[in-house]
């Protein structure tokens, strides 16, 4: 029987839960680790033996502190400082090449136009859809991390279309091992041997940037000095090629979102450099290394949120050392509950009720994250996905990976857009406008009463009498989206910190929201808000 076996697995899931299991990727994280079905087994029905049989061991690496990252210049991108032939040709060969590799995706996509009243229609569908991964996968960083996004966004797409975007954040292709070789000797300034005790020549992720290899340090180079307990190591590579790439593709990547505005419901109504900028910060592994010692410290004493440690002296733009964490992505435990009940029709009740629980709480811990960053900290990460974020179910802790993206407003900004959130989230149409105007850095003159008029009916669709769903949790990355959409009609361009950061909290609320979808982001938002905004209140707003 199916029971028998789930509780003959008990022993078997606990021991997986404390294994040593995580890497991360530039969004993209996988890690060793039973197989599904028999980790949620235990979960299911034997997780009180589990709690009763073990005590979680303190890994020695939470206390730990070790000497802070320098924060590095801003990012200049070599294509910026190239003669204009060098460009013109650069431009013409990457053209060639991406057309060339998304020739096999239109091809399929003027096939599916043709035979989607076919009988064979499910065939064709499947062949497209594959053709999109592969197409998206060698075209590089920029539309793979624009698929990363979209797949975000399961109310813009069908669920088959977000699944096959979703392998966006652990399929990339990976560079040969000799490659990660010859950077880590140009980078570090030795040979492998020489640095490492253990390294494991396949990558065990890859992603948009770069890739993963897992490693032990030589003792003599633990990440906390000689004789240190820092060894166990992730590997983090940058790809070849990633950053002359990406200055390209990024303008491309903005075509594109011009060009399907009207069927994919996106629009850009901001000021684009600081936004590239943002996005182009990640090409930096230094970067991503002071981001992560930034958040480590905001979070310090939190122990449900944790960060990998980096150590100064294994940091260089192009590679980076971290701390091999501990857990099970987000997005592999949740596929392992379906894969699980597939298996196991016996425990279909029991899963469901674990699966429910299990996203509950991390939809809440993720909730608090995001929004103690937004509010408390003026710091937030930029690229949440189910992919960047391990899960400790031995303890209830989350480690966050892949701090490439972090996004601030500006000093200037951050009480403003403490009221101007509050205001949205709460439905105060005039409060809205106004500080829509204040974020405006066009020239053009705006018509302020057909302005309100716009967003008021925003507010009615979402909020007020027309609201379609009275009862359910507010979309509000939808919201956000109408709101930028009304921008665009009135000629108006958001401040980039702004628009950034109205971004990053479509990005956590679309995480939070696949894990649980009746959770309110905005109702919770407001009460965070509240909290700003009284705060806000006792700092005027300056030279706004």
């Amino acid at each position: 029987m199916c029971f028998a076996t789930c509780s003959s697995c008990v022993t078997l899931f606990v021991l997986s839960l404390s294994s040593p299991t995580r890497c991360d990727v530039s969004g993209d994280v996988t890690g060793r680790r039973l197989n599904g079905p028999l980790r949620l087994f235990g979960l299911a029905l034997g997780s009180g033996a589990a709690g009763v049989g073990l005590s979680y061991w303190r890994r020695p690496s939470e206390e730990i502190e070790l000497p802070a990252v320098p924060e590095p210049e801003a990012f200049i991108h070599p294509y910026e400082t190239w003669p204009w032939y060098q460009k013109a040709w650069f431009a013409f060969k990457r053209s060639v090449f991406l057309a060339f590799v998304f020739a096999p995706f239109m091809c399929a996509s003027l096939v599916l136009l043709v035979k989607k009243e076919n009988g064979n229609a499910g065939y064709w569908r499947e062949f497209w859809l594959q053709q999109m991964l592969e197409c998206t996968q060698r075209a590089g960083a920029a539309f793979q991390k624009f698929g990363q996004w979209l797949s975000m966004r399961p109310d813009m797409f069908p669920p088959d279309v977000i699944l096959v975007l979703s392998k966006l954040r652990a399929d990339a292709p990976a560079h040969p091992g000799t490659v990660s070789r010859q950077k880590l000797r140009e980078h570090l300034g030795k040979e492998v041997e020489e640095l490492f005790e253990e390294f494991e020549e396949e990558p065990v992720a890859s992603g948009s940037v770069g890739q993963v290899h897992r490693a032990r340090l030589r003792p003599e180079h633990a990440l906390d000095g000689p004789g240190g307990h820092l060894r166990e190591v992730a590997v983090k590579i940058q790809h070849p090629g990633v950053i002359e790439s990406a200055f390209m593709d990024l303008n491309i990547v903005w075509k594109i979102v011009e060009f399907s505005e009207n069927f994919l419901h996106m629009t850009m109504p901001f000021d684009r450099s600081d936004f590239d900028g943002v996005i182009q910060a990640q090409m930096d592994f230094t970067r991503e290394a002071f981001n992560l010692q930034q958040f480590a410290k905001n979070f310090k004493g939190e122990s449900c949120i944790r960060f990998p440690k980096v150590s100064s002296r294994f940091v260089t733009p192009e590679v980076l050392v971290e701390t091999w964490e501990s857990g099970e992505l987000i997005s592999n435990i949740m596929e392992d509950f379906d894969n699980a009940k597939a298996k196991c029709q016996d425990a279909v009740s029991a899963l469901e009720e674990k699966k429910r629980q299990v996203q509950g709480k991390l939809s809440k811990i993720l909730y608090d994250m995001s929004m103690k960053m937004m509010v408390r900290d003026n710091f937030v990460h930029g690229d949440l996905h189910g992919g960047n974020i391990l899960y400790s179910m031995s303890d209830d802790h989350v480690t966050v990976l892949d701090a490439g993206i972090a996004t601030s407003l500006e000093k200037r900004t951050f009480a403003p857009f403490g009221v101007f959130l509050h205001a949205l989230c709460s439905g105060q149409t005039d409060i809205v406008v106004d500080y829509l105007q204040r974020f405006n850095e066009s020239k053009i003159c705006v018509n302020t009463k057909q302005l309100k008029t716009d967003i008021q009916e925003t507010m009615d669709k979402y909020m007020g009498p027309f609201r379609l769903n009275q009862h359910g949790p507010l979309n509000a990355a939808d919201m956000f989206g109408e709101v930028m959409f009304t921008l665009q009609r009135h000629g108006m361009l958001l401040k980039g910190d702004v628009a950034s950061t109205l971004f990053t909290i479509s990005i956590s609320e679309g995480l939070v929201r696949q894990l649980d979808p009746t959770f309110d982001v905005a109702k919770q938002a407001l009460l965070r808000a509240i909290v700003h905004y009284h705060k806000s209140r006792r700092n005027p707003l300056g030279p706004w």
